[in-house]
């Protein structure tokens, strides 16, 4: 067989492939987030930086300290983080909270040249004063995540929040409809 045909074949089977990843069942994409779209705004991001900064100066030896996180505010920080650092392969991500999960949706740079929808479920819980992300479900069209892909996604995650959150021992975290909220106080020197 000629190279000029194998090269055509080539591309048929992974037009054929795109096609099954972005339509054939995958219904998690006509779930979308219970409120719809959530948008995207600077305004968001510093509203949520603002309130983690206060969250942070009012915990205090043994006074305790509480976070409110909303869909729009996360959804807006990891928008723009991910513009700005460029280290994972997701677009569009929205993140919304509801019934004790943190569910994703986004989509994902594949083969180097497509966008496949993926569809993240995780639960958040708090280990040794940390806050830990742990994630149940991750579908990228109708495939699974590849392990090392959601190997360092989570462990991305876990990373940034550890950094994030290295002044505070958290002690509760509770995962409401549209919203997360975070109770801690200042770690203590030992």
């Amino acid at each position: 067989m000629s190279q000029k045909y194998l090269v055509k074949y080539l591309v048929i089977i992974i037009l054929a492939f795109t096609g099954l990843a972005c339509g054939l069942g995958d219904n998690r994409e006509q779930v979308g987030p219970p409120s719809g779209s959530i948008p995207v705004s600077q305004e968001a991001t510093d509203r949520l930086k603002q309130n983690f900064n206060q969250a942070l100066q009012e915990a205090s030896g043994n006074h305790m300290s509480q976070l409110r996180v909303t869909n729009e505010e996360i959804t807006s920080l990891v928008a723009i983080e991910l513009t700005q650092t460029g280290q994972l392969p997701l677009s569009d991500p929205q993140i919304w909270f509801t019934a004790g999960r943190i569910y994703i949706t986004g989509k994902v740079k594949a083969f180097g040249f497509f966008n496949l929808n993926s569809f993240i479920v995780a639960t958040a819980l708090v280990d040794n004063g940390g806050l830990v992300v742990k994630v149940q479900e991750a579908q990228m069209g109708p495939f699974d995540f590849p392990d090392e892909l959601l190997q360092s996604i989570t462990e991305t995650v876990n990373e940034t929040l550890a950094g994030i959150l290295i002044d505070l021992e958290i002690t509760r975290l509770e995962i409401f409809e549209g919203e997360m909220f975070v109770v801690g106080m200042r770690r203590t020197s030992s």
